[in-house]
């Protein structure tokens, strides 16, 4: 799980650690996604696609 806590988002570290995951999977990788209403626009603008429909088992902690 990544998250960024609200006084630093906007400065570029969420687009810095998604680059950095995506570089140590490689491109043979799907990353899933499941994110907060309010964080669609930050995914959409660094290039992730939106999937319509998703199915999952909540984890339990």
């Amino acid at each position: 799980e990544l998250a960024v806590c609200k006084a630093a988002q906007g400065l570029g570290i969420g687009k810095g650690l998604l680059h950095e995951v995506r570089r140590q999977l490689g491109p043979s990788v799907a990353i899933s996604l499941i994110s907060m209403p309010d964080a669609v626009g930050f995914y959409e603008r660094i290039g992730m696609k939106r999937v319509s429909d998703a199915f999952w088992f909540d984890r339990k902690r």
